[in-house]
């Protein structure tokens, strides 16, 4: 991970949610025949441009910084490596789709009828699940219930905060009457709260497929980060519960019911806030809030970024499945060895340790760099498609390696990179090759990759 790659990943979601929140606010939220509401649909018009300019922008910056990944973190080898990424990799055919689709709805957009509208939003829905597809989710495969659940999680995200940063950048510089300020809270009111349940139950699938076990919550450095998130999420649902529960209702002069309204009435009361709001401040204090949830947004999309670029925690299991070969070797009668079925309790293959000098000169006698990135190396870009081993070791115990070069169809990895048209592992066979000591050598070579 790298501060450039995280910067750029933010960029990019930022930009697709504040796209997507601006287009569903101009569909389903704005009064379509309201002259108050004139000025402040142009200032988003212009707005829903700016922001899809962004994408195209941080989508440009992204293939960058994958092909400098590519290309071993040499930028001046990363231009030559960008059609190799574009044509041959995963990541180049959906990002490709990424700027074809948001072409298309820089077309449609400003096309003079409703239904372009309707047309545009189904286009950045489809950016929108760009995202998921290049991320975790699709480690398992395109068509999956992983990139599904993603996609809802993005696109429902994308709709709730990037509708906050809509509504701060539509307020700026104007001031609409109460009565508008009140339809526009209400309907943006219900539509977040919509979003927040899909956000939550999406949410809550997405950390249980990337964190395997409670532990790794507070044990691993994404599991940390993923309850930074979590309290940050909280706040902007607690802010987002006082503007429904306390000034929406308020704008509307219509009485608040149901179970929010009253927790939240009770949580004023024993704050000593029991006076009820003057009506003039209703409408700045309604911005004040959405400001504060659209920062805070901002922090969620940070950590968001972050999350993406680091090893997801179940990357941990293999780790702690490894890690009972690294204290030396079994001792077992052989009584016990048979009772458990002719292995050791817990037990793992762990090749002899190598050399890793000379396993990175294996590495590069048999042009293993045609296929496979290792970022901080030096080698040429790769010409074919591979998975990158960059951190590859501490991602997979060497018993796993060095099974994945000797036998690289024992575990098949679905997805483009991985397999050829058979559905084989596009692995090459090199027992014929190696000779052990080479053999040892390179999987301790990998195994150092961390």
């Amino acid at each position: 991970m790298t501060i450039w790659s995280v910067l750029v990943q933010w960029w990019s979601l930022t930009a697709v949610a504040a796209l997507i929140g601006a287009v569903v606010l101009d569909l389903a939220v704005l009064p379509q025949s309201s002259p108050e509401v004139a000025t402040a649909r142009r200032r988003l018009g212009r707005w829903i441009v700016g922001w899809a300019v962004m994408v195209l922008l941080a989508s440009g910056a992204a293939l960058i910084v994958r092909a400098t990944t590519m290309a071993g973190g040499r930028l001046d080898l990363a231009m030559r490596a960008i059609p190799t990424v574009l044509t041959h990799t995963h990541f180049g055919a959906i990002w490709i789709a990424r700027l074809t689709s948001v072409g298309a709805f820089l077309v449609v957009w400003h096309l003079p009828f409703r239904l372009a509208r309707f047309i545009g939003l189904l286009l950045v829905l489809g950016v929108s699940l760009t995202t998921s597809l290049t991320g975790h989710a699709a480690d398992w495969g395109s068509l999956t219930v992983s990139v599904f659940f993603d996609w809802v999680h993005v696109a429902a995200s994308g709709i709730w905060v990037g509708g906050l940063f809509g509504l701060v950048a539509m307020h700026s510089g104007s001031i609409w009457p109460r009565q508008i300020t009140g339809t526009v809270a209400r309907q943006f009111s219900r539509l977040a709260g919509a979003c927040l349940l899909l956000v939550v139950l999406t949410g809550i699938y997405n950390a249980w497929v990337q964190v395997p076990f409670a532990s790794a919550l507070w044990t691993t450095s994404y599991g940390r980060i993923l309850l930074a998130k979590i309290g940050v999420v909280l706040t902007i649902i607690w802010i987002g519960g006082l503007n429904r529960f306390t000034i929406v209702p308020a704008l509307s002069d219509r009485p608040g019911h149901g179970l929010g309204y009253r927790v939240f009435r009770l949580a004023r009361y024993v704050a000593g806030r029991r006076g009820k709001a003057v009506a003039a401040t209703l409408p700045r204090r309604f911005r004040s809030y959405v400001t504060r949830e659209a920062i805070l947004g901002i922090v969620v999309f940070v950590s968001t970024a972050v999350l993406t670029d680091s090893a997801p925690a179940r990357h941990t299991a293999h780790l702690a499945h490894g890690g009972s070969a690294k204290g030396g070797p079994y001792r077992v009668t052989m009584e016990d060895l048979h009772e458990s079925g002719g292995i050791p309790k817990g037990w793992i293959f762990r090749p002899p340790e190598g050399d890793p000098d000379r396993g990175r000169e294996v590495f590069v006698k048999l042009e293993c760099f045609a296929c496979h990135t290792v970022q901080g190396e030096s080698f040429p870009p790769p010409s074919r498609p591979g998975p990158d081993l960059t951190r590859m070791g501490g991602h997979h115990p060497a018993g796993y390696l060095a099974e994945s070069v000797i036998n690289p169809n024992a575990v098949i990895v679905e997805g483009p990179g991985y397999t050829g048209p058979d559905g084989l592992s596009i692995m090459p066979d090199y027992r014929e090759s190696l000779t052990l000591a080479e053999f040892n050598d390179l999987v301790t070579y990998l195994k150092n990759l961390e």
